[in-house]
């Protein structure tokens, strides 16, 4: 993914396992991820800015509501700030159907949006639409999916959106929860340079390194205002929370997986 090589416990990294990140293409315009995306909308209220949404929204490739998500983006549609916007229609709407709403399922249906029904208990809603979306976003020759969700609310679904991260995730498909005060996304063993949109080091944002499930007995950081240097991070040890930029070029070099949030948007939750 990119063009040199890192170190990893004092060997050398592999090609394939330095990963280039940046996220101002989805913070900010061209609003696409740079190897092209679909959008997922999870069953939390819309918080993100607007326009951003729109933006993401109409640039995907693929749209899908899980679940109760239809309700969200039928409310987001219809919304005061969104009615002069003619905005696309779901390709496809999956989950189990016990949160969707009567109204919800017969607008969509007026409309010939696809529903697939997904009633397999052992995993999320999330989890199965990734499985039904991957195909089809290969076939088209993308990369990415961009999750509308939000961190507020109920604590077992915000872990269970992060388990996804981990057992959904691809390199030919990665995953992005956009919030209305954060993005996240897995970083896997490796060396990971990530770009930072200026006004988020100028704003002193926060960002964290999360060691979740399992820990990172070398972790290795640049760019950071508190930086790690063979560092280990682990729950009932410490883990990498409220850190900030020193520049606009973060390099992370890590043994174990670690989730990476970004503040952005929002400045009320610092």
């Amino acid at each position: 993914m990119v063009d040199h090589f890192g170190k990893l416990n004092g060997g050398t990294v592999p090609l394939e396992l330095h990963y280039n990140w940046q996220p101002s293409n989805i913070l900010n315009d061209p609003f696409r991820t740079d190897r092209g995306h679909g959008c997922l909308v999870l069953n939390r209220e819309i918080k993100i800015p607007p326009h951003v949404v729109r933006a993401l929204w109409e640039n995907a490739s693929l749209r899908c509501c899980v679940d109760g998500g239809a309700n969200r983006w039928l409310h987001f549609l219809t919304s005061e700030i969104n009615q002069e916007y003619s905005l696309k229609l779901p390709d496809l709407i999956t989950g189990d159907f016990d949160s969707i709403t009567a109204e919800t399922t017969d607008y969509f249906a007026k409309r010939d949006i696809k529903q697939m029904h997904t009633p397999d208990q052992n995993h999320t809603d999330f989890s199965k639409a990734v499985d039904i979306i991957k195909p089809l976003l290969t076939k088209q020759k993308l990369q990415d999916i961009v999750v509308f969700h939000d961190t507020s609310g109920r604590f077992d679904q915000i872990m269970a959106n992060v388990n996804t991260l981990f057992t959904r995730y691809d390199e030919r498909c990665r995953i992005f929860l956009l919030g209305s005060c954060a993005l996240s996304w897995l970083l896997k063993p490796g060396k990971h340079s990530i770009s930072i949109p200026s006004h988020l080091v100028k704003d002193k944002r926060w960002c964290s390194l999360i060691p979740v499930g399992h820990e990172a007995t070398n972790v290795t950081t640049s760019g950071l205002k508190w930086n790690l240097n063979n560092g280990s991070l682990r729950f009932g040890g410490m883990v990498s929370s409220s850190n900030t930029y020193s520049c606009t070029e973060v390099e992370i070099e890590t043994n174990s997986e670690l989730v990476w949030s970004m503040g952005v948007f929002s400045f009320n939750d610092d």
